[in-house]
């Protein structure tokens, strides 16, 4: 009698925790709003191939918010705002150009330069818009996703900083068959540890895709933390402009002070994508 009292404990026991169980995922199931906060990370950067020199891609950060609405269990659909940033480094130990210009009595003349030891620092702020398709397999207290999406990425803050060991210049006028290496004040000479200093960096609108998989696994009736691995890719470049010189002459002043452009915004530069990946931690309550 004991031992039949025992085995009926046992049974209620295990079929009283799977209602428990099913009921905690059954609420889930039929909530049908999700919102999201997240973090992701660790590589973040300006992508693009440098002519003649070295790009170093740094890390970077993602902060998110994100709504999801579940059309059943399995899938859902997902509208977001994230911050991110980008951040790379452009390397040259040696680079020169040369380009028709005129000087301050509007004579004109080819103007060269040499550079030696050149370093770039660029950092960029986007807000972007997520819109995402997202599948679970809805089968327990631990689900597997995947997500799918496109983002629409606008530039709120983008700046470079220019290093280099020396600039060398010189003009050369045909109509003389002579070239100039001075004076200074005409910007031709030997300039060492040039740093023009922080200059603001204009990009355009970055069109990307998104992918993500990963564990969800609920916690309670109202909450559930995702786990995943996260890749964003761009599709356009988002080079504001083709500058086709790094060191641009001024030909409007006396004395010339020579002006640095970003090598993203130069001839030097192909498809200048931004690339996000890592590991991304995502909180949700319902």
């Amino acid at each position: 009698m004991k031992k039949y009292n025992f085995s009926q404990f046992t049974v209620k026991s295990v079929m009283l925790a799977l209602a428990l169980t099913g009921f905690t995922k059954i609420y889930a199931q039929e909530e049908k709003h999700e919102f999201s906060m997240y973090a992701g990370g660790v590589f973040s950067s300006i992508y693009y191939d440098l002519e003649g020199g070295q790009v170093d891609h740094e890390h970077g950060v993602q902060l998110g918010l994100k709504y999801s609405y579940f059309l059943n269990d399995n899938w859902s659909i997902g509208l977001g705002g994230e911050y991110q940033t980008y951040n790379s480094n452009a390397r040259f130990d040696f680079a020169s150009g040369s380009y028709n210009a005129v000087d301050f009595e509007n004579d004109p003349f080819e103007f060269r330069y040499n550079m030696t030891s050149y370093r770039e620092n660029q950092k960029l702020h986007y807000v972007n818009i997520p819109v995402t398709v997202q599948f679970e397999t809805g089968d327990g207290i631990t689900d597997f996703y995947i997500t799918v999406g496109a983002k629409a990425g606008f530039a709120i803050k983008g700046e470079y900083e220019t290093t280099i060991e020396r600039v060398s210049t010189s003009g050369y006028y045909p109509q003389y068959n002579a070239e100039l290496f001075g004076p200074t004040f005409m910007g031709f000479g030997s300039f060492s540890g040039v740093r023009p200093g922080k200059q603001d960096l204009e990009t355009k609108i970055a069109w990307s895709g998104t992918l993500e998989s990963g564990v969800k696994q609920y916690v309670g009736d109202h909450n559930s933390c995702y786990i995943g691995l996260f890749l964003d890719y761009g599709f356009n470049s988002i080079a504001d402009s083709k500058e086709e010189n790094v060191v641009n002459y001024p030909s409007d002043e006396i004395p010339v002070n020579l002006k640095y452009n970003s090598v993203i915004n130069s001839s030097y530069t192909k498809d200048v994508r931004l690339i996000a990946y890592g590991i991304k931690l995502r909180y949700a309550f319902f």
